[in-house]
């Protein structure tokens, strides 16, 4: 770096600087990009962002921690993490936009509302057995592949508000949160990108995380109500059976959140919460250490990254432990969960697809039903995936070797 250049000021975007167990979180919300440094580096940071000249930043360092700082490499780590403004800097556009939407939505009279739903839901529910949830409410007519079809298709719009939650949650507090539509396979899939949370202290990252669990809790509650409106002579029109079909897997989500070893919105909550960096990673070391003692994993099964402990904080090798026995609980609260609440939903849709298709005859509409029902399901299980798979090795052969495809983000 010449002289010129340690005489002038950098001009960096917005930074945000949250401290945290293992140093300083320091963010830029228009770059998306976020970095942990250490206190005396977060301190020299502050000052260049100030408008202190480099070489006089680098001087202050010296003077105040009684060593000097390698300012070139420092200075290029900043313009790597895309901190420096390196062409026209365009004026704030104010407010991110939803913001109002996300206030009001979590506002203390949609609070009450919410409160009120929940309360309602809990008082029909113990007074009418009918409106509780059971595997038995997703078949709410007669016909498989109706029931299929609003398996698959009926569950779009609470997955879109639920994520929706989560962004509307950030740009409350001015995060750039957004929400996007990506594929998985064949799969359509709704994910959320809250990577401006890191800008933000921690007490204020819970409610994004929440939020999306709150949108499903609503949406169960909102449908089990209107069920409860159409109830008549202990019985339930078909719009009411219709809203407990749809509210039985929003409920099954719910419940599948609360497994935090599988990286649901809570583990990232608990995550923050206990100051972790990859809670879930060095646990799974961890199990992959203990096993190895027991003689059951050899060291040629040992993954790359339990080679060192350095690659975990030293939060997440103290919580490793405690997370692992958490896994290994809820593995098996997981299997249970199968088996109460989806098991008996596959056994009897499969009970009813082979009494369809045995018995009915080519004249019959229930053989029909049944008969498009098992090319439908044939269809998302076996040839989609299949196809899915081609595609994917055919592409894999095609691309250019040293260029990976593009990172994709996680599924709701």
């Amino acid at each position: 770096m010449g002289q010129d250049m340690l005489q002038t000021r950098l001009t960096l975007h917005p930074l945000s600087f949250v401290a945290e167990s293992d140093g300083v979180m320091v963010g830029c919300a228009e770059a998306e990009s976020y970095a942990v440094f250490p206190a005396d580096g977060a301190d020299l940071l502050r000052h260049l962002a100030d408008g202190m000249p480099v070489a006089d930043a680098a001087d202050w360092y010296q003077a105040t921690f009684g060593e000097s700082v390698d300012i070139p490499d420092f200075v290029a780590t900043l313009h790597e993490l895309g901190f420096v403004v390196t062409g026209q800097r365009h004026a704030s556009s104010g407010p991110v936009r939803f913001q109002r939407l996300g206030r009001a939505l979590f506002s203390p009279a949609a609070w009450a509302v919410y409160a009120t739903i929940a309360i309602a839901t809990i008082a029909v529910t113990a007074r009418y057995p009918l409106l509780r949830p059971r595997p038995g409410n997703v078949f709410f007519v007669p016909s498989l592949i109706v029931t299929d079809l609003m398996l698959v298709f009926a569950q779009i719009p609470p997955v879109l508000l639920h994520e929706g939650f989560h962004m509307l949650a950030g740009r409350r507090r001015g995060i750039p949160s957004r929400l996007g539509v990506n594929r998985r396979l064949y799969y359509l899939v709704a994910e959320t990108h809250l990577d401006g949370l890191l800008g933000l202290p921690r007490r204020q990252r819970y409610l994004p995380f929440f939020a999306g669990m709150l949108a499903d809790v609503t949406v169960f509650g909102v449908l089990t109500l209107i069920a409860a409106c159409t109830m008549s002579n202990g019985s339930l029109a078909w719009p009411g059976r219709l809203a407990l079909a749809i509210a039985y897997p929003v409920l099954l989500r719910v419940v599948w959140q609360l497994f935090v070893f599988l990286r649901t919105d809570p583990y990232f909550a608990l995550s923050t919460a206990l100051g972790c960096t990859d809670l879930a990673g060095a646990s799974a070391a961890y199990i992959r250490r203990r096993l190895g003692r027991l003689g059951r994993v050899t060291h040629r099964n040992q993954h790359p990254a339990d080679a060192s402990e350095q690659v975990w904080t030293p939060r997440d090798q103290l919580f490793a432990p405690w997370f692992a026995l958490l896994t290994v609980i809820g593995t098996v609260s997981l299997l249970a969960l199968a088996a109460v609440g989806v098991v008996p939903v596959l056994v009897e849709f499969a009970r009813l697809l082979a009494s369809g298709v045995a018995h009915g005859t080519g004249n019959a509409p229930r053989f029909w039903d049944s008969a498009l029902a098992l090319v439908l399901i044939v269809t998302q299980l076996v040839i989609l995936p299949f196809l899915g798979g081609l595609l994917g090795r055919r592409t894999a052969r095609r691309r250019p070797e040293g260029k990976p495809l593009p990172e994709k983000g996680t599924p709701p």
